[in-house]
């Protein structure tokens, strides 16, 4: 049986979709699952919409996924207007019942909130009590809290594994974002052979990954562009969690970083001070990624860089809407006509419901 494949809502956010569209965006494109990754993707959390959307969803053959943004009150990205923490999980968990979404993901924050005045210990400790405070309503209600390793590095791996082992992996599972670990020199192989014990859903994407003198470089691409060994990925989750879905997540407009984890001047100093104990076998599956870009020649995506904004030109926001529309529809192409991931894919085209794909040789 071919594995899922679906779209995390944020590959698309320019789009203008609301909820609905989202399930018919996906069904367009054959595939299997839509994960609303933030609040603001829900109109309104009334049953009876919510119903509505469930039942647009099973007629179009689409499992449905949620998510929300960060749960430590303490982070930059945390969002006080929707209520503390645990009264914004409470209310996503009472939506995923609605919507059939086995669990909430979330996430703690992002890179930044390693080195700001509150210390990391304290963004980590947020979180836990967040989760905690509403353990029996998820228990009661049979969901996971799905905390994602998220904004370029705000956990490392082993880190939330340890995480969800102290919060009790009966109410906690991870997100496994395939993206955020190449910019906290974390080879997303490694990430997913550490946290695959606890992986409930994902958000998949592709990294260029290629030699800088200080260590790397970094820049998300078009899924089968970068140098990520996406095969090994699947081959890991094939094994341990065979049961969820590849969200595809495709974030482009960015450019490269200079990952300087091999500096010996100040921005190597600094980075490590943010990433004080990453193993050595991290580091080492590092350097081998960064070699493996270096082999298949990767380098910086050709693209319009940049986002858009309130401020944004109506001529330029389109340009940049036709490219996020397209990055995404070839990362769609990708993985259901090379890494043969979709049931829905299958089905169209006759197949059995195998991996079918034409796969990439992997140096």
């Amino acid at each position: 049986m071919a594995r899922r494949l679906g779209i995390d809502t944020f590959s698309l956010r320019y789009q203008g979709l609301d909820a609905f569209g989202f399930i018919d965006c996906a069904r367009e494109l054959n595939l299997d699952v839509v994960q609303y990754s933030t609040r603001e993707n829900l109109a309104s959390h009334d049953p009876g919409y919510l119903a509505e959307l469930r039942a647009h969803a099973d007629r179009a053959g689409i499992d449905l996924e949620i998510g929300m943004g960060s749960i430590d009150r303490h982070a930059v990205s945390f969002a006080p207007r929707w209520g503390d923490a645990a009264t914004q999980l409470t209310d996503m968990l009472h939506a995923a019942s609605h919507l059939g979404s086995p669990f909430v993901r979330c996430f703690l924050g992002a890179q930044v909130d390693r080195h700001g005045s509150v210390p990391f210990v304290g963004h980590v400790n947020a979180c836990a009590e967040a989760i905690s405070a509403v353990a029996p309503l998820a228990r009661d209600l049979g969901l996971k809290i799905a905390v994602e390793n998220h904004g370029f590095g705000d956990f490392l791996a082993h880190e939330l594994r340890a995480f969800v082992e102290r919060v009790g992996p009966d109410i906690c599972a991870v997100t496994l974002d395939t993206g955020n670990p190449t910019f906290a020199a974390e080879d997303p192989g490694y990430s997913a052979s550490v946290l695959a014990p606890y992986m409930v859903t994902t958000h998949f994407r592709d990294s260029c990954v290629w030699p800088h003198p200080d260590g790397a470089w970094a820049q998300w691409t078009v899924l089968g562009r970068g140098s990520v060994d996406l095969d090994g990925i699947i081959g890991t989750l094939d094994r341990e969690c065979p049961d969820i879905a590849i969200n595809l997540e495709t974030i482009n407009g960015m450019a490269p970083r200079v990952i300087p984890f091999e500096a010996d001047n100040d921005a190597g100093r600094a980075f490590r001070a943010i990433y004080s104990e990453i193993p050595e076998a991290s580091l080492e599956a590092y350097r081998g990624l960064v070699e493996r870009g270096h082999r298949l020649g990767t380098g910086p995506l050709d693209q319009i860089m940049g986002f858009i904004d309130p401020d944004t030109a109506p001529d330029v926001a389109e340009v940049v809407r036709r490219q996020q529309r397209n990055h995404f529809e070839a990362s769609v192409a990708y993985a259901q006509d090379v890494l043969g991931l979709g049931r829905a894919q299958r089905i169209a085209i006759g197949g059995d419901g195998g991996r079918q794909g034409t796969r990439r040789s992997q140096p």
